[in-house]
């Protein structure tokens, strides 16, 4: 899973997908005569997606609240999280004002961040949704900051250890007392099976997924053995 699929399965309707479109990103749009997107030269490196005017954002990777997040900031309301380990950084922009998160703070996968909205630090008239745009991690100047994105399809989200949800296998699969394959082995769950988990370990080449009762393989680097709901 990708942070754009969880963002659907929370709810979330694609309005603008730059991956749909060539060359990378060209979008060029323009609404009573304000072209959003001259900045960069007519390119948009992000994904607009829509739930409804005030939805709960939701924290696509864990991370730490960094430089770049304000409430007047590039994209208006805006609010970007880095994580290190996974090698990149996610703007949440066009949010609702007053946000609850500060520089510095950490947050985990799936925690609420903010609201969706429609702010933007032109004042140009724009409807309510979620502009979220995914980088390599480390700081970039400001139009370099505005106008870099990468696609999101790259981005496995086992490779989180918060990450969190429930994965439905699609064959028989062994819950094992610790995450490894020579783990004991405590007992075998059926295809489409629905397990809850809360975290990720990367261990022995596969990823395990953390439930209740012990640790499932979810698959390997270039395998996965169901999917997430």
């Amino acid at each position: 899973m990708n942070p754009i699929e969880y963002l659907k399965k929370c709810g979330f309707k694609i309005t603008s997908n730059p991956h749909l479109m060539q060359p990378f990103g060209y979008r060029n749009y323009t609404v009573n005569g304000f072209n959003y997107d001259s900045y960069c030269g007519g390119y948009h490196r992000a994904y607009d997606l829509v739930k409804y005017d005030g939805a709960d954002i939701p924290a696509v990777i864990s991370g730490v609240v960094v430089r770049g997040t304000s409430n007047y900031g590039n994209f208006g309301a805006t609010i970007v999280i880095a994580n290190e380990a996974l090698g990149i950084q996610v703007i949440y922009g066009h949010l609702k004002r007053n946000l609850t998160v500060n520089i510095g703070e950490r947050v985990k996968f799936g925690q609420t961040i903010a609201r969706q909205g429609n702010t933007n630090n032109l004042n140009a008239p724009m409807a309510s949704h979620l502009h979220i745009q995914f980088q390599p991690y480390g700081y970039l100047r400001e139009k370099e900051f505005v106008c870099n994105g990468i696609s999101a399809k790259q981005i496995d989200l086992r490779k989180d250890k918060h990450f969190s949800g429930v994965f439905i296998p699609r064959f028989n699969m062994n819950i094992r007392k610790t995450s490894s394959l020579n783990g004991k082995i405590l007992k075998v769950v059926k295809p489409n099976s629905q397990l809850s988990f809360n975290s990720v370990v990367f261990k022995d080449g596969h990823y395990w997924l953390k439930l209740k009762e012990g640790y499932v393989s979810s698959g390997t680097k270039s395998e996965q053995y169901g999917r997430f709901n």
